[in-house]
């Protein structure tokens, strides 16, 4: 966890504080906690914020520790989500987010009980979504295996053949 403490001056031309420095600075972060204090220097009001952080790295840094074939599972798996938050009139981050994703797929998730290392992933969206999505992930690991076993088998030239 890391620690960033904002100081922001009353603005009295637009009678506030200018927050939006705090704003930007949370975007690509994640916030765990905020403890504000207000206090008068000189007379003069300030704002005191205390952000408690952790950084997150962008889904596109996430996505490229992942090789081709995981990526495509990800996008897979984007793809049913997507169709069930419509189905069910819900955003789709509360089915699963995209580091969920990454996480079930980094760690082959392959059954229910898997699940329970994913961060965030509890105990009902497993039994909503979870045997759907392994069924996904199962499917694409085994289906991956099957071919590469198909193309490690014949290695041998095709010779041309007359007809």
């Amino acid at each position: 966890m890391q620690i960033k403490i904002f100081t922001l001056a009353f603005d009295e031309e637009t009678e506030g504080f200018p927050d939006e420095i705090i704003s930007e600075f949370c975007l690509n972060k994640k916030v765990l906690r905020m403890e504000t204090e207000f206090f008068r220097r000189e007379g003069k009001p300030y704002w005191s914020v205390a952000v408690h952080y952790e950084l997150v790295l962008a889904d596109t840094d996430k996505l490229r520790d992942l090789d081709d074939g995981q990526k495509l599972l990800f996008q897979r798996l984007k793809e049913w989500r997507k169709e069930t938050g419509a189905k069910e009139g819900i955003p789709v981050y509360l089915i699963a987010t995209n580091a969920q994703f990454i996480q079930m797929i980094r760690l082959k998730c392959r059954t229910l009980d898997s699940f329970k290392s994913i961060k965030g992933f509890g105990k009902q969206r497993t039994q909503k979504y979870g045997k759907r999505i392994n069924e996904l992930i199962k499917g694409f690991y085994e289906l991956k295996k099957e071919t590469e076993e198909i193309t490690d088998g014949d290695t041998s030239p095709v010779e041309d053949m007359p007809f």
